[in-house]
């Protein structure tokens, strides 16, 4: 007995859509471009991963300052330079191009939130003219989540730039911006509050 023959039907076309394993809920392997794109995994903090990838920056650059000799700082005539953020922000810069156009890639999205290396050389960046005090880096982390939010001029097309350079070289771009603010903001402090 022959049986009624059965018409063909083609499997489903796959989904293209990517849905990265952090979100749901699976955690992949750790590799080394995922804990420099996400700023030693800061940027899987809730709320702001921008803001607390600026934060962990901060406290890296501060701290490291405070332990070196002459807290890091040598000065050109009365402008004090950071030799350490300098240094920070040059190599957080290249790396970070590189990790963050890799993790970008594997996620499939231009800029994922969790990718915060931008930031830390950023951050490195702003701190650049600025002496180790407290307040002259909160100055330069509020100037540069200003300029970092709002991106104005040039710093908003320099995220159009492909891979990791439009990930990174916006925000390095903003914390030039804000580097020269902070060192005004520092002596204006010294010189009015002492």
């Amino acid at each position: 007995m022959q049986s009624a023959p059965r018409s063909y039907e083609p499997p489903a076309a796959a989904t293209t859509t990517y849905i990265a394993p952090a979100a749901l809920g699976r955690h992949a392997a750790v590799t080394w471009h995922e804990i420099v794109s996400t700023g030693f995994f800061s940027g899987y903090l809730p709320k702001a991963p921008g803001t607390w990838g600026s934060v962990f920056a901060l406290l890296i650059c501060f701290v490291g300052a405070r332990l070196l000799p002459g807290e890091g700082v040598i000065f050109l005539g009365p402008i004090p330079v950071s030799w350490w953020a300098l240094a920070l922000a040059l190599v957080t810069t290249a790396v970070g191009v590189y990790a963050s156009g890799i993790f970008a890639s594997e996620w499939r999205e231009e800029d994922p939130g969790e990718v915060v290396i931008d930031e830390f050389a950023g951050i490195f960046f702003a701190c650049a003219l600025i002496p180790a005090s407290p307040f002259a880096y909160i100055a330069a982390f509020v100037l540069f989540r200003i300029f970092d939010i709002t991106k104005p001029g040039i710093i908003h097309k320099l995220q159009d730039l492909p891979g990791g350079y439009g990930i990174v070289i916006d925000d390095v771009a903003a914390g030039f911006a804000a580097a020269p603010l902070a060192l005004g903001v520092h002596f204006l402090a010294t010189r009015f509050l002492g």
